[in-house]
């Protein structure tokens, strides 16, 4: 049956867009695993009930890497600084590599297609309901963070990620002339959105990666030429409104500006989806003939590589003193933001990213080989820290990659990712649907994740390794009748997975959370999490928010320190604790670690004065 094979992505997919909108994109392992969880066990039942069909060489080397990548993590548990967060980084890979996987069995070229409109739609939902909740929320502002939106996914840069990943998606299928007439219409709409989406949250690094993403489309696709006439529809009509989406930014009234912002996205949305039905239907009338659309499509080629040989050419002919400038710019990227003129975030200079990188990059010359344990780079960077900021990553994929996991890591990523977008550049070459709108995300997704942290969020890298896989797939399915036992084996490896891996982790979060919000026996559901997760430190961190006295928050909070030695939150509560029981000899001992793990903290600072002078 058509459509058949797509229904697995689909829903995965679906609940990334869930995974968004209830639980604003959260890492926390313990929203996110049950997702995870239902993403194996449909790969199980997918694997145990369809005819296999066998995926490019080079889809399955990717798929094989990641996956490798992912069994490697696991290993520098064993020397990492947080345990349970390098626990939860392998499984957050696994759970990409089981969504690649189910892209990987999408059969045929409308199946393919879906799966395409769902990302588009998906995003584009997402910016609809976003604009929806700011115009009639009851209280739009609290959807801002420093006046830019953080919503759905509560980090701005998260939150535009989550809405341009389905950007290209949206342009591809509203480009290709066998769409049918309303689904190109509700593309270029959900683009629209897409777009306004990402000005109201003012990422710069989404918009980078959405020019280097143009520029790659322009280069590699064969359907350039038809992919600018509603890039321009967009252009017109969203950028007409650019004030107004930024407004936010510089106003006193962030609560009428966003009200404002949010009618603004529903109308451009509304203008675009009448447009692309205008298009749609003059597209179907109109064809040029063949020699002229391939002179255009060259003349396109050529454009693109004008715009990247004018950028340099331009910048020498009119910035007078070119060595000053960089001096400055680069003075600027390694200090923390200063203003602008230009009164939007986009026009704001500097911000913390050489500091992050710097201390990641030094950790990976002190560890080249195998790195200093995943989810170590957060712990660190409080040690060697130039700036004020406290970031769990190095705002880099590949830096995280190479400063926690060292080479060996790093070639495992990269290898996973290499052969996958050069699959889907190959379809982009070809003018395949799902291979363009799939080059296009990986475009936009690794140069916005080499500047960001949002791989570690799975509402975005769900989507785009749904999208990613499903671009990989073979257009026309191969049989693979020596591989029909295998069928059988990735459904039992995807269970065991999902029962061994996802489910315990999750559950034992969940036990957690129940004692704390005023289970019934909270004392039983402490005792089965940890049972259920040994690498955990929560269930003892509960355990002590819910002693009775001083004295009893303390074995609990002994035991988290002991589990993450280098964890300064462990050392700093367990040196409260003491302060509390009045053990101020112990609470030194605990503070005074906890300061060398992050030295000039105040708070830490703070806590050994009042032991000071408690004595």
């Amino acid at each position: 049956m058509r459509g058949a094979s797509s229904l697995p992505v689909v829903a995965a997919i679906a609940g990334a867009c869930l995974l968004a909108w209830v639980e604003t994109g959260s890492i926390d392992a313990g929203d996110w695993l049950i997702y995870a969880l239902f993403a194996a066990l449909l790969l199980a039942v997918v694997a145990a009930t369809s005819a296999l069909s066998l995926p490019p060489t080079a889809a399955l080397v990717g798929l094989g890497c990641l996956v490798a990548y992912a069994g490697w993590q696991a290993v520098t548990i064993a020397w990492s600084a947080l345990p349970s967060l390098a626990r939860d980084d392998v499984l957050l890979t696994l759970f990409y590599a089981v969504v690649l996987a189910l892209g990987l069995s999408v059969r045929g070229l409308i199946d393919r297609g879906i799966v395409v409109g769902a990302v588009a739609a998906g995003c584009g939902i997402l910016a609809l309901a976003t604009g929806a909740a700011l115009r009639w929320g009851a209280s739009p502002e609290s959807h801002f963070a420093d006046r830019r939106l953080a919503f759905p996914v509560s980090y701005t840069n998260g939150a535009a990620a989550m809405f341009l990943i389905g950007f290209w998606p949206a342009i591809v299928l509203t480009a290709k002339r066998r769409v049918p007439v309303l689904a190109r219409s509700g593309a270029l709409a959900a683009a629209a959105a897409i777009l306004a989406g990402w000005l109201l949250t003012q990422s710069k690094g989404g918009g980078i990666a959405l020019a280097v993403s143009s520029v790659a489309m322009l280069a590699v696709a064969r359907d350039r030429l038809r992919l600018i006439v509603p890039g321009a529809i967009l252009a017109a009509l969203v950028g007409s409104q650019f004030d107004a989406l930024t407004a936010a930014y510089t106003s006193g009234d962030v609560r009428g500006s966003a009200r404002h912002a949010g009618l603004v996205l529903l109308l451009l949305a509304a203008a675009a989806a009448v447009a692309g039905a205008v298009y749609a239907l003059v597209d179907r009338r109109v064809e040029l003939p063949a020699a002229a659309a391939k002179t255009i499509g060259r003349a396109a080629l050529v454009l693109a590589a004008a715009v990247v040989i004018a950028i340099p050419v331009g910048f020498f002919a009119t910035v007078d003193h070119p060595g000053a400038w960089a001096a400055h710019r680069w003075h600027s990227f390694k200090h923390d933001p200063e203003s602008d003129t230009t009164g939007t975030h986009f026009g704001t200079l500097g911000s913390n990213r050489y500091d992050f990188w710097r201390v990641a990059f030094e950790q990976f010359e002190r560890h080249p080989v195998a790195g200093i344990g995943d989810r170590g780079f957060g712990p660190a960077y409080l040690m060697h820290r130039r700036s004020t900021e406290v970031p769990a990553r190095a705002h880099s994929f590949e830096f995280d990659a190479l400063s926690e996991t060292g080479v060996i890591g790093f070639v495992l990523l990269i290898g996973s990712l290499a052969p996958l977008v050069w699959l889907t550049a190959r379809g982009a070459w070809c003018g395949d649907l799902a291979g363009t709108a799939g080059f296009g995300a990986a475009a936009y997704f690794v140069t916005h994740a080499s500047a960001d942290w949002i791989w570690t969020i799975p509402a975005i890298g769900v989507p785009f390794f749904a999208l990613l896989g499903t671009a990989c797939a073979e257009r026309e399915p191969r049989p693979a009748p020596r591989l029909a036992g295998i069928g059988i084996g990735v459904a039992v490896a995807s269970t065991a997975v999902a029962l061994v891996l996802f489910a315990p982790p999750w559950l034992s979060a969940t036990l957690s959370s129940s004692a704390l919000n005023g289970s019934s026996s909270p004392g039983s559901d402490l005792r089965w999490a940890r049972r259920l997760d040994p690498l955990s430190v929560e269930p003892y961190v509960v355990a002590a928010s819910l002693a009775r006295t001083p004295a009893e928050a303390i074995p609990p909070l002994q035991t988290a320190a002991r589990k993450e030695p280098r964890s300064v939150d462990a050392r700093f509560q367990l040196g409260l604790a003491y302060l509390r029981a009045n053990r101020r000899a112990a609470a030194r001992r605990e503070l005074q670690a906890a300061l060398a793990l992050e030295p000039g903290e105040p708070s830490i600072e703070r806590a050994i004065r009042r032991v000071g002078r408690a004595e």
